[in-house]
């Protein structure tokens, strides 16, 4: 699971590192049919972050040092995540992830020293600073607004990871199932019975 590689600090379970080969050389139209044939059995996903839901979530529950791992490691639990954790598809069968879309959404006054580990992961930041005294920010819109976004893109996505424990999201949720699409949802804390049942996988 996510958090058991989080918990070992070094991200080197399910096979996340392995050794490099030289590539054979193939003629131009094989490697064509390969990919093509590659591209068929992924799920095109899109992977959305609420960092500071995430973050905050991992030190309650389960100490500042995971909560520390989550934000340096990234580009090693995003391995996993498209590469281990295997989704079934709509046909049922089982198939890896081919994250096509991966943004954080993180309030820069506080956690002003993970952004560039997430940049090298490949993620668009979305900066999200306070906007009231309250220290309220605006990740939640930008979050919602950048889902619909992408479920109107002409590049077909069949499935959206929301990255989060905020109930709040119930109803995009619903707005995805509405519209066919795979949903999978991780929350550090425990979630709202309504969230759960509105998504149809929970990465533990």
């Amino acid at each position: 699971t996510l958090l058991s590689i989080a918990s070992e600090g070094l991200f080197l379970l399910a096979g996340v590192l392995s050794p490099c080969y030289p590539m054979p050389v193939i003629q131009t139209r094989e490697v064509a049919m390969r990919i093509e044939s590659t591209r068929s059995e992924w799920i095109r996903s899109a992977l959305f972050v609420d960092f500071d839901n995430i973050h905050i979530g991992l030190e309650e529950e389960y100490g500042k040092n995971i909560a520390r791992i989550f934000g340096c490691d990234s580009a090693q639990w995003v391995e996993w995540v498209e590469r281990q954790a295997v989704v079934l598809g709509q046909d049922g069968k089982a198939r890896p992830r081919k994250l096509l879309i991966r943004r954080c959404y993180m309030n820069p006054e506080s956690f002003p020293g993970y952004r560039r580990r997430f940049t090298q992961a490949a993620f668009e930041v979305i900066d999200c600073p306070p906007l009231t005294e309250k220290g309220k920010t605006s990740t939640d819109m930008h979050l919602v607004m950048d889902v619909l976004d992408a479920l109107a893109d002409p590049v077909h996505l069949d499935e959206f990871i929301i990255m989060s424990g905020d109930a709040d999201f119930t109803p995009l949720l619903l707005r995805l199932r509405r519209h066919d699409r795979l949903t999978a949802i991780f929350s550090a804390r425990r979630a709202s019975a309504a969230y759960k049942a509105s998504s149809d996988r929970i990465i533990a």
